[in-house]
């Protein structure tokens, strides 16, 4: 790889010049030498400079416009209008300008919700591969949270729609889901949750009722329902007379308007008041005989829907990991360049300690996620191995990153202290948005319980094993060696334990999801780090990502005692290089 991509434009560790720094005007893509390199990991050296100019003018949007429009998208949230001036029914979402601005960015100028579906998105020679997408989406994510809400929805609209849907609905639809003019889009969205049942979904009670001339109308209330200003909803419904549970369940493709111009039978009692996610309109919504049309077989619509929901909750774990990266950088630029105590923040060894984790976390972060989202390619594209290990990898990724986005945000809400609990700052919307990843498409526990299922029934832990074993095979770094049979010695507990699971009671079994899960994250995680250094010892003698892969080791698969220190002193002092990717020798690595 090229020297200059690793190489930060604006270096963090810049003197102090400034009693209270901003990342305002950098680019959030030359910025992240990670980024880079793990783009290089992930991609051919074809896709990878294709991609390179996108990025970095994505990078730079991200920095300057996007970051000033999401901030008034966010104070400006949007307004129901539920009739019109005759008190005519019109169920009319109101935003602020910025946030119009921020949609035409994102499916407009950079295509983010029709890439995987056209041609040519970006001047691509095809349709560009999801890989791309995310790291462009990982870019978008650093400033703006909510609206990548409606997009992945859109984007998840047309895949179900293209996999399962009628010609005639394919042709009605696609073209108008899939533009990037924004005149002509249409945005689409998933609906769910109802009062008696959010992750639930088998206690659904929306009912869809058959008229004589086969026309489908829905009956129910959705109880949690984003992007509700959306052009049509994939929804669940149980048709009358259909069995109870997830079994009985239909998807329905109900649109906002009727083919013939009149607004369907469906209207938007309020919007939700949350804490994040602020720019993006969430609401309650009730079918009153809304018409739907189905989309694949009766009685496949829950697993329809799940099918959509394992890779939202990928999309769902980029979006966490934009966030992680982004209090990294804001800590690493406040921290270098406000003064206390007569010298730099970053100088002081407790707050050292809390970036470097938060930079570990946020790396490991990028490297699941993108890897992942290699897997959805290769899924796509008829690999069965890579099908097998997506099933399980989104839940193990959504599960953990999503929830440790909220410690980093937290934690860098406390590196900037006053004034990151101020809106002034990111600091408060970051942390705001960071809460909902967890929650979306499934809570910590059910995405837990998700991945024993996976290994229980798909046998997940097989495949997943054997991606991990060969990762840590390519490291030959002697000093990196220990680290690699750490993490071989928690995958053969884990493999040992699951082994156990189908004679236990079912409490007992389902008190290991979660412990089970998060060490699955931190061993997957560990051999992505260990392999990328390993790469990068290879290709320049470098040893800083191996640094960084044997303290993310040391922290999630060594604990050390509760008086202990996470990191040995002598770690704290390799900060600065790692934060700038300034070279690293063999012999730093002894400080682990």
């Amino acid at each position: 790889m090229p020297a200059e991509e690793l190489t930060m434009s604006h270096s963090t560790a810049s003197p102090v010049q400034d009693a209270m720094p901003t990342t305002r005007g950098m680019n959030f893509y030359l910025e992240d030498a990670n980024l880079a390199f793990v783009c290089s990991s992930v991609m051919d050296a074809v896709t990878l400079e294709r991609a390179r100019p996108h990025l970095a003018a994505l990078g730079a949007v991200a920095g300057d416009e996007l970051e000033a429009l999401a901030a008034q998208a966010d104070r400006h949230g949007p307004v129901l209008r539920p009739f019109d001036e005759r008190g005519r029914r019109v169920d009319e979402v109101l935003f602020h300008p910025a946030y119009h601005e921020m949609e035409r960015l994102a499916f407009g100028r950079f295509g983010l919700a029709a890439m995987s579906h056209r041609d040519g998105i970006l001047g691509w020679p095809g349709r560009v591969p999801h890989v791309v997408k995310y790291a462009l989406s990982y870019l978008f994510s650093q400033s703006e949270f909510g609206l990548l809400c409606p997009v992945n929805m859109t984007d998840s609209t047309a895949r179900m729609l293209r996999r399962h849907g009628s010609a005639e609905l394919q042709a009605r639809y696609l073209p108008r889901l899939t533009t990037t003019d924004p005149a002509e889009l249409w945005q689409g969205t998933q609906w769910m949750t109802e009062k008696t049942g959010g992750s639930d979904a088998g206690a659904a009670t929306t009912v869809a009722r058959r008229d004589a001339d086969g026309t489908w109308r829905l009956w129910g209330d959705k109880w949690f329902c984003s992007n509700a200003n959306c052009d049509m909803a994939l929804t669940l419904a149980r048709p009358e007379g259909a069995p109870a549970g997830t079994r009985g369940l239909a998807m329905f493709l109900v649109p906002k308007v009727l083919p013939d111009g009149t607004k369907n039978a469906w209207i938007i009692n309020r919007l939700k008041d949350k804490l994040g996610s602020r720019s993006m309109a969430t609401g309650e919504v009730t079918y009153q005989g809304a018409v739907g049309y189905l989309v694949g077989e009766l009685g496949r619509g829950f697993k329809q829907m799940m099918e959509m929901v394992n890779g939202s909750r990928l999309s769902n774990a980029m979006r966490a990991a934009g966030i992680m990266r982004r209090c990294v950088l804001e800590s690493l630029v406040h921290a270098r360049g406000r003064a206390a105590f007569g010298g730099a923040l970053a100088a002081l060894p407790l707050l050292r300690a809390s970036l470097l984790e938060m930079l570990l976390d946020a790396e490991a972060a990028a490297s699941v996620v993108l890897n992942g989202a290699a897997l959805f390619d290769g899924a796509d594209a008829g690999r069965a191995e890579d099908a097998r290990l997506l099933r399980v990898w989104t839940p193990i990724a959504k599960g953990w990153i999503t929830a440790r986005a909220r410690w980093v945000a937290s934690e860098a809400m406390n590196v900037r202290a006053g004034n990151g609990y101020t809106e002034e700052w990111p600091n408060a919307r970051l942390l705001r948005d960071s809460y909902l990843g967890a929650i979306w498409e499934g809570t910590t526990n059910i995405v837990a319980l998700d991945v024993q299922r996976a290994i229980l029934k798909d046998g997940a832990l097989a495949p997943l094993a054997g991606f991990i074993t060969r990762r840590l095979e390519t490291v030959g770094e002697p000093a990196a060696k220990p680290g690699a049979d750490l993490v071989r010695t928690a995958l053969a507990e884990i493999a040992e334990r699951t082994l156990a699971w189908p004679g236990l009671p079912k409490p007992e079994r389902e008190l290991d999801a979660r412990p089970v899960a998060d060490a699955l994250y931190h061993g997957l995680a560990a051999s992505l780090l260990l392999a990328e250094g390993q790469r990068l010892r290879e290709h320049s003698g470098d040893c800083r990502k191996l640094l960084a892969a044997l303290l993310y080791v040391r922290r999630w698969l060594r604990p050390p005692t509760s008086l202990a220190p996470v990191f040995p002193p002598e770690a704290l002092g390799w900060l600065d290089a790692l934060a700038d990717w300034s070279p690293v020798p063999a012999e730093a690595l002894s400080v682990v």
